[in-house]
């Protein structure tokens, strides 16, 4: 990497410490120059790659503890190592030419007084400090690091600032800055630490108002039966398609799946339908450019830009995307707007149709297999801000969904994994630059996590699905308590040649084996804390042994005839719903060995409780004769509902009790035990 000739350092004006005191500008004395304490949540990546790119940004800060180079002298033995740089596929995180940022909150102002670097770099590159805020950053300090091994070593910076923030950006990722300490006094009390309130260990939505399904468009709405949400793909160009017009002048379309029947004297659209089928909720996941931008070249994975060439972290680059999300609030959502507003390429104008309440605007936007068109959280960031309310009105009334639909939320952009450190980037930009300091995204957080290790799927219990959602769930509970959690895609391909293709059971089919794990991977959804688990995918049109990835996920299959065949994840599903739709996860009961029970408990009827029971392997183990204790029953018997490939309500039959036990087979493909506990009356 070549080297920079900082012009930057000839601005900038540093002082020297005063023999350990300092003095404010303001002449007062104000007390001991100190180490400043850095703890990891208080370190945000601004680039994003804390996770798919390897890196750790808080490695900047984490041996701390080890060093006080301002106090000790020179050489002291301990060597930082610890590179906080992206080393995955690291250009990406760079390709804006802003280069990659990590900022510090140190939560109250510092009278900020010397700032070291650990330079262990083998290249010649350059750094820059900054003070300030989000909104206004000041350049304070910069260096250029060094190739000579020799010189390797402390690097110390003078500055004299006061600030809550401190931000390091670094032109490349071949940069080894080791550590960095900071030295000043804090100018108020630290603030206590926040106390988040747990809202309960489980969602406290019954199943029925859980489990969804990504498709495009479904003509058949009998499929969506067991599904409350629908999350359907779409594209910018579908709505936005106007060639000819810009600024206020461009026209939208909402025909996107629908037309209007003049005999009826009405939009007609299958969403309406669909949604009819169990009052579901359903959205758009709108990702991609418009038309005239897509007609240029650019593709789904650039950003949604007015024009090519704009400031891409800057919400208003992002208002003609901004001005269609108004639109499509206005059509689609549950508040009627002055019609004279809306500027379509079709007549007659309407709105109001009460068929939606949350949009996505993206998807996965922070894939970092698209290279160069990655989106950082900062991209996406102002894009929200624009399409959620115009960047706080800023844009105008008719830019972002709030201002057509007050009861309109944004969800977050599924991302490609289970990335908490993004989401936490989120909220500190949230936090920091909107003045209401709300999370963007009431309508959801969302994550997109499929089971997989070594190069193929693998079961739900042997990748700890559980457990990993657990935490996940957990911790963005701590950053954003009143905000759901939604696992937007999850699923396993039928075809063996796939890369996530399901673990084949003993004794099962293909298409058996699919729909068992689907089955505990919702039932580990459901037990993990999340609030919504959104299958992937819900209907195949190629065929079953398709090697590509996530295309033979479906648990329907267009057939060559035009026709629909349901495989049998369809009916297991379905049976799930049919049986345990009004119930909620009440408790794990046994999580361990070859057999695993978690109890479900209606969600009215406090005394009816089922018994989910499987094996977790995927060895073909069987017990002939387990005894699953179910207590004192309001009865002498129990019910057991065996999944069917062919029923959407399971095979039932009665089992006796005794002595508070019942017999069943257990074997990997699960099974349920209804039972209505003996509550004595009280006197």
């Amino acid at each position: 990497m070549h080297s920079y000739l900082l012009t930057i350092l000839s601005l900038i004006t540093v002082c020297c410490s005063c023999g350990g005191k300092w003095q404010d500008r303001t002449g007062s004395l104000s007390g001991q120059i100190q180490k400043i304490p850095v703890g990891r949540d208080q370190v945000f990546d601004l680039s994003g790659y804390a996770d798919e790119g390897g890196g750790n940004p808080y490695n900047l800060f984490d041996e701390n503890a080890y060093v006080d180079p301002r106090n000790k002298p020179a050489g002291e033995p301990y060597i930082p190592s610890t590179n906080c740089q992206p080393t995955q596929h690291p250009e990406i995180y760079f390709a804006s030419g802003k280069g990659s940022r990590i900022v510090v909150d140190l939560l109250v102002p510092y009278a900020l007084k010397e700032i070291y670097l650990f330079d262990r770099s083998a290249v010649n590159d350059s750094v820059w400090i900054y003070t300030g805020s989000l909104k206004q950053w000041k350049p304070v300090a910069a260096l250029e690091t060094v190739s000579d091994a020799g010189a390797r070593g402390w690097r110390k910076l003078a500055v004299d600032e006061r600030s809550r923030f401190v931000m390091i950006r670094f032109s490349s990722y071949e940069t080894g800055i080791t550590e960095m300490v900071l030295y000043g006094t804090p100018l108020e009390s630290q603030p206590p630490v926040k106390q988040i309130t747990s809202a309960g260990s489980f969602t406290r939505k019954p199943l029925n108002r859980f489990l969804g399904v990504n498709y495009i468009m479904e003509d058949e709405p009998k499929w969506l039966k067991p599904f409350h949400y629908s999350r359907l793909y779409n594209f910018a160009l579908d709505f936005d398609n106007d060639t000819k017009h810009q600024g206020e002048e461009v026209q939208f379309n909402m025909l996107h799946y629908g037309y209007y029947r003049t005999d009826l004297k009405k939009y007609v659209f299958d969403l309406d339908t669909l949604k009819s089928i169990n009052r579901g909720n359903i959205w758009y996941s709108i990702r991609g450019v418009s038309k005239w931008m897509n007609d240029l070249g650019y593709t789904d994975k650039d950003r949604p830009l007015n024009r090519p060439g704009m400031n891409t972290e800057d919400p208003a680059a992002y208002s003609r995307h901004a001005e269609m999300m108004w639109h499509l609030a206005a059509f689609f959502g549950n508040t009627k707007v002055d019609t004279n507003l809306l500027s379509l390429s079709h007549e007659p104008r309407a709105s109001g149709r009460g068929s939606m309440s949350l949009f996505e605007n993206g998807n996965e936007e922070d894939a970092w297999w698209v290279g160069n068109k990655y989106c950082s959280p900062v991209e996406y960031y102002a894009q929200s801000v624009a399409d959620l309310d115009g960047d706080e009105g800023k844009q105008g009334k008719r830019r972002g969904i709030l201002h057509a639909d007050p009861h309109s939320r944004l969800m977050m952009s599924g991302l490609a994994g289970l990335d908490t450190n993004r989401v936490k980037v989120y909220k500190f930009l949230s936090e920091n630059l909107r003045k209401d300091g709300r999370f963007v995204w009431q309508g959801g957080i969302q994550y997109h996590y499929y089971c997989h290790a070594n190069g193929k799927g693998v079961s739900p219990e042997a990748d700890s699905l559980r457990l990993k959602l657990m935490r996940v769930r957990d911790c963005s509970r701590r950053m954003a308590p009143e905000v759901e959690c939604f696992l937007g895609e999850n699923g396993y391909d039928k075809s063996q040649a796939s890369s996530q293709a399901t673990p084949i059971l003993p004794g099962y089919s293909v298409s058996e084996s699919q729909g068992i794990m689907l089955l505990r991977s919702i039932n580990a959804a459901f037990f993990s804390g999340f609030d919504a688990y959104i299958l992937y995918w819900l209907k195949d049109g190629n065929p079953e042994n398709d090697p590509r990835v996530y295309t033979t996920s479906g648990i329907l299959r267009l057939m060559p005839d035009g026709k629909t065949m349901a495989y049998p994840g369809w009916y297991y599903i379905s049976s799930l719903v049919n049986r345990l739709g009004n119930y909620l996860p009440d408790s794990v009961i046994l999580e361990k060995g070859n057999v695993w029970i978690y109890r479900y408990r209606h969600q009215q009827f406090r005394d009816s409780v089922a018994y989910f029971v499987y094996a977790p392997t995927n060895n073909g183990t069987k017990i002939a004769r387990y005894r699953l204790w179910v207590g004192n029953t309001a009865g002498n018997t129990v019910g057991k509902i065996e999944f069917s490939d062919d029923s959407d309500r399971g095979e039932a039959r009665l089992l006796p009790v005794k002595q508070g036990f019942v017999s069943i087979p257990v074997d990997e493909k699960p099974r349920l035990v209804f039972s209505k506990e003996f509550l004595p009356s009280s006197h």
